[in-house]
């Protein structure tokens, strides 16, 4: 029986260090809300940060479907198209004729130049003619980026559309009244 007390014994020790991890537990309650604080300060920098969706660059692989390359394109530039197409649509889009873009359920590693092959990223500081190019010397493909007009016209970018930044030929379209969320 002593031994049995020995453990009683031991026992109730052991349940004041309990109460005393208890109120170690009761001090770290107390130290959460100024944790609490320090996140509810934080937000409001993350909220002044978040309207500037052009700083979110796209990054375009050959992994990538071009349906869902134009959809995340037309998402951060709502006003703005990407058409995809061969790159020998250029030689008839340059006569005049009617081209068609590449299936969006074909990724662009299916589609593009077979001595071809990289990355390419979207941020909204980078000129139109660059992307463009970057299309043709990345992956082979002829791209185009494109707006949809508020009476429902579709146009392709050129001149100095061309000269400008995705971003600001976005604010450009959304202030001549273009039509968004055309991505299809």
């Amino acid at each position: 029986m002593a031994t049995t007390t020995k453990k009683t014994t031991t026992a109730k020790p052991a349940a004041k260090k309990t109460t005393t991890a208890k109120t170690a537990v009761k001090k770290t309650a107390t130290a959460k809300p100024a944790a609490k604080k320090t996140t509810t300060t934080a937000k409001p920098a993350v909220k002044k940060t978040s309207p500037a969706k052009t700083a979110v660059e796209l990054s375009v692989n050959g992994n990538k479907k071009i349906a869902t390359l134009k959809k995340e394109f037309n998402k951060q530039f709502p006003y703005l198209r990407l058409g995809i197409y061969y790159s020998y649509a250029r030689q008839q889009a340059a006569k005049g004729e009617s081209i068609t873009p590449i299936d969006g359920d074909k990724t662009l590693a299916s589609v593009r130049r077979a001595d071809s092959g990289g990355d390419i990223s979207i941020g909204g500081n980078k000129k139109i003619k660059t992307l463009e190019k970057e299309f043709d010397t990345v992956f082979g493909l002829y791209a185009q980026v494109c707006y949809t007009e508020k009476d429902g016209h579709r146009y392709y970018t050129s001149g100095s559309a061309d000269e400008m930044t995705l971003a600001a030929f976005n604010k450009k379209c959304e202030a001549n009244g273009c039509k968004k969320g055309e991505w299809k």
